[in-house]
């Protein structure tokens, strides 16, 4: 029998958002209203612009615990294998479900967050690709600030960004992790540097000390292993452990029937009743729009950003641009194909 472990949903305002009129709760904003939520997340396909792709390392726990990848439109669940088991919970016999294979509590899945979507950063309120930060979305941290809960209601997508350093250090570790899967590993790897090595060189930088050559070139070689990820498209790290912090598990040990003497004597570790469901949404990019005259070369700019969003409208008025233009103009919104980054600002270009 097969029970969920947890399940994991992404959502992107830019598909959900309806021009100004916000799929989640915005300060200021108006909402959808329920039955056009319901309409917009039906047509929802997380796969239309990214993927969740299991680390190699993932791959063989998955199938050393007989654990399976269920795929739907918001994003994925992990099932587990498991055994019926018979309770007592207030003088009621209930059933409760144990995986066939005990799962470890240091036990951690990790999964890439892949972009597909050539104009993903385009549309998305989102770190610059050339930038060698990651997010990561893990419900283990030491420090304490980190942490992705379950049916939190903190989901936004930027709490979940990590510092250079912090992004070096997670490469690194996935590096070690995966090249332990290899039967023959890769004689060319970030594995062979030394972690007391790293830690000292990254003190150093912490410290604004100088590096030397041998050290700046470890350093040089992990922004490199960095940027090959998201040269491939992978934005953020999803990483989950069955013991996490924060009372972020996902299992628990009961006392159950024991077939023996028929007694509840018998500790088993399994499944809650409620799986942990994990949520987070990635906010739509807003920009300057800035409409191309051709047939007088004039160039009006809105005074205030805009959303892009895949469905609906943003009305523009002449009020709402400089220089304002005289007559009546239709402004088209813009697509997420042509955007321009001058001092700091977005632009959205839009020829009329």
């Amino acid at each position: 029998m097969y029970k969920t472990l947890f399940d994991f949903n992404l959502y992107h305002t830019y598909f959900l958002d309806e021009g100004e009129k916000t799929f989640f709760q915005t300060n200021g904003a108006t909402r959808l209203a329920e039955e056009d939520r319901e309409t917009v997340e039906k047509k929802y396909e997380l796969e239309d612009f990214l993927g969740i792709v299991p680390t190699m390392s993932t791959v063989q726990k998955l199938k050393n615990h007989r654990l399976f990848i269920r795929n739907h439109a918001k994003g994925f669940r992990v099932l587990s294998e498991t055994n019926k088991q018979i309770a007592l919970e207030g003088g009621m016999e209930v059933s409760r479900y144990s995986p066939v294979i005990p799962l470890d509590d240091s036990l951690n899945l990790t999964f890439y967050l892949k972009v597909h979507d050539p104009y993903f950063y385009n549309y998305s309120s989102i770190v610059e690709k050339k930038i060698s930060q990651l997010y990561l979305l893990t419900n283990r941290d030491s420090s304490g600030i980190n942490i992705f809960r379950a049916t939190s209601k903190e989901r936004k997508w930027k709490r979940f960004l990590i510092n250079e350093k912090e992004t070096r250090q997670l490469v690194y570790n996935l590096e070690v992790e995966n090249q332990k899967q290899l039967r023959v590993p890769n004689l060319v790897s970030i594995d062979v540097i030394q972690p007391d090595e790293l830690n000292a060189i990254e003190m150093k930088i912490e410290n604004a000390q100088s590096l030397t050559d041998a050290e700046q070139e470890v350093i040089n070689t992990l922004n490199t292993a960095v940027k090959i990820l998201k040269n491939r498209g992978i934005v953020g790290v999803l990483q989950l452990q069955i013991k996490g912090d924060d009372n972020t598990e996902f299992t628990e040990s009961i006392n159950v029937k024991n077939p023996n003497n028929q007694q509840f004597d018998l500790e088993k570790q399994c499944l809650p009743k409620v799986y942990p469901d994990f949520e987070v949404f990635i906010n739509n990019r807003e920009t300057f729009w800035r409409y191309k005259e051709l047939q007088t070369s004039t160039i009006m700019t809105t005074t205030q950003k805009k959303p892009l969003t895949k469905n609906g409208r943003v009305e523009i008025e002449n009020q709402d641009v400089l220089p304002q233009p005289q007559g009546d103009y239709f402004f088209p919104n813009p697509t997420p194909e042509i955007i321009i980054k001058e001092a700091q600002k977005y632009y959205s270009e839009v020829f009329i």
